[in-house]
């Protein structure tokens, strides 16, 4: 093995065992019970599309509901300079301090800007826009804007898809150089195998700071090679030891779900769940390349097999080519049971 000192050496894997074992390992497999709601966002789920989070949810979840997210076990923050996360509420200290930055005047800076949030606040839960007003109008891009905040693990949040708030809360116990460990271990528990390069684009951190963390697991990681994966980006990949009995024993995975845009199982290795780059453009778009609507995609026993995109409480569901009867039935039953609140019926379309 070359760049750890795990007691295994290198691991060759194809593609179908890397897609099983992270849709087992992110909980596609098997829908768990809503009472360990939690163990659905063990690695966090991205909920910057409206609702993004809850249809996460629904496809690790029995019996999801359109407040799911609102579970005790769970709770809102900024990760990643900003972008909307759902966490388990008890592991909320690695997904906050496991960010904070290892340069000690930035730290401070961000700190100091806690303390501002809870003083303006009076510990009480505040509009964002109100916070920021009373900060001094900070935009978005401001490097001092409320939202980086939450690495200080001072700052939670609650978007409800319209307005977003600023909850006050008491720093984590965790120690942060731990949580940047344990950030990371989860990380490639989910993502896995993966490079240093993605650590540092997944947390939002600096290259250096993911290059300590990364140094500091190293011993805990063997390097995986992976085959079929010419078209992939370049990088020696990794994973941890401890999940390669499980990588290698991955089974093929049965049933439907339906995945929101920036899902777990679908945030990395596009060219690797959808090898046609055409039909690839329809489900899983790069940043630019949008074909004139948010798509989420149709993953049937583990394979991409269409897109499908949302208005209000009407699915649209648009498969690559013709489905049998059986798993155009399972599909619909996916879509009319997403936890979307409204007035109207839910209703599906197929295009």
């Amino acid at each position: 093995m070359t760049g750890g000192t795990g007691k295994r050496a290198g691991v060759v894997a194809i593609v179908e065992q890397v897609l099983r074992y992270r849709a087992s390992a992110s909980h596609l497999d098997r829908k768990v019970p809503l009472r360990s709601i939690s163990r659905a966002a063990w690695g966090g789920l991205q909920d910057s599309v409206p609702r993004g989070g809850v249809i996460s949810l629904h496809a690790r979840v029995e019996r999801t509901k359109p407040d799911s997210w609102e579970h005790p076990s769970l709770v809102q923050i900024w990760f990643r300079g900003g972008a909307d996360y759902i966490v388990p509420r008890r592991d909320v200290g690695i997904f906050t301090l496991g960010c904070l930055p290892r340069d000690r005047e930035r730290a401070i800076q961000l700190e100091q800007l806690a303390d501002e949030i809870h003083r303006i606040t009076e510990g009480q839960t505040m509009l964002v826009r109100e916070v920021a007003a009373r900060l001094g109008h900070r935009s978005a891009g401001d490097p001092l804007h409320p939202r980086v905040s939450s690495t200080t693990g001072r700052v939670h949040i609650r978007w409800d898809a319209s307005k977003i708030w600023a909850i006050p809360v008491e720093r984590p116990s965790i120690d942060p150089e731990e949580a940047r460990h344990e950030l990371a271990r989860r990380f490639l528990q989910w993502y896995g195998p993966a490079t240093r390069q993605r650590l540092a684009s997944w947390t939002g951190v600096k290259p250096a700071d993911a290059a300590e963390t990364w140094k500091a697991i190293e011993p805990e990681l063997v390097e995986i090679h992976v085959e079929g994966s010419a078209g992939a980006r370049p990088g020696r990949r990794f994973m941890l030891e401890a999940d390669v009995e499980a990588l290698e024993r991955a089974e093929p995975i049965d049933g439907v779900r339906l995945l929101p845009q920036d899902d777990p199982f679908t945030k990395f290795d596009h060219d690797l769940l959808v090898p046609d780059e055409r039909l690839r453009l329809r489900a899983l778009p790069r940043t630019g390349q949008s074909p004139g609507y948010i798509p989420g995609a149709i993953l049937v026993d583990g394979q991409i097999i269409g897109a499908w995109q949302r208005q209000q409480r009407r699915v649209t569901l648009l498969p690559f080519s013709k489905i049998s009867a059986p798993v155009r039935q399972a599909i619909e039953h996916e879509a009319l049971t997403m936890p979307i609140a409204g007035p109207s019926e839910p209703t599906v379309i197929w295009d």
